[in-house]
């Protein structure tokens, strides 16, 4: 037998607030405690419906404290993007790692942290894991899109043999190996490469807080 919505067993919409529940809880409950008393069919079906009632309330109770607790930490995180704004990142991690749910959201703003600190390899790390988390997220998959091409055109302008052996999303704590400069009329393809990643990179960072620098990509 499928479990009754226990919202509508208290008269009420998925919507309601604590104390909706709790005033519809008290009104019902007095109203079967005094039937449960009569004779017959009519007092073993008021005894019934006050269990039925007592899960109820406390299956709603549970389902708004839910809800308490992702709006919390929405709001949480919605403050540590603020201060991730304004180039406070020690701050933000710290208000980050106060968090008590670690869900895929939470990863992605640990990867705009690590992105601003030009930890890159990490930064995509933690992107990784908020697509393991929620995989149809159109945010996560474009940032990652985004940040994986700027690590692969990185390398793929670095100069020397070591270049071929690398690791094509880089080692480095800093994420990638940094091209050399070139002088004005020696490898104009290095330095092309140079450019495209430099633009990239702050497009990736402006579609991570939301912003998007080159709308073609």
């Amino acid at each position: 037998m499928q479990a009754k919505d226990p919202y509508l067993v208290l008269g009420l919409k998925n919507d309601a607030t604590q104390e909706q529940v709790e005033n519809a809880y008290r009104t019902l409950r007095r109203k079967y405690e005094e039937l449960r008393f009569r004779e017959g069919e009519e007092g073993a079906q008021a005894s019934r419906a006050l269990g039925e009632l007592d899960r109820a309330y406390a299956d709603c109770m549970d389902d708004l404290q839910s809800r308490i607790s992702v709006a919390e930490s929405g709001t949480k995180l919605a403050a540590v993007e603020e201060l991730i704004k304004q180039g406070k990142l020690d701050e933000a991690q710290e208000k980050l790692d106060m968090a008590e749910s670690r869900d895929a959201e939470w990863h992605y703003v640990q990867a705009i942290i690590y992105f601003k600190r030009n930890w890159h390899v990490e930064s995509k790390k933690q992107l990784e894991i908020a697509l393991t988390l929620d995989p149809n997220n159109e945010k996560y998959k474009k940032s990652h899109a985004k940040l994986t091409s700027m690590l692969y055109n990185a390398n793929a302008g670095t100069a020397g043999q070591e270049q071929q052996n690398a690791n094509p999303y880089g080692q480095q704590r800093g994420g990638y190996a940094r091209p050399q400069q070139t002088d004005v009329g020696q490898d104009n393809t290095t330095a092309c490469c140079n450019t495209c990643s430099t633009l990239i990179c702050c497009d990736c960072c402006c579609e991570m807080m939301g912003g998007d620098l080159i709308p073609c990509c």
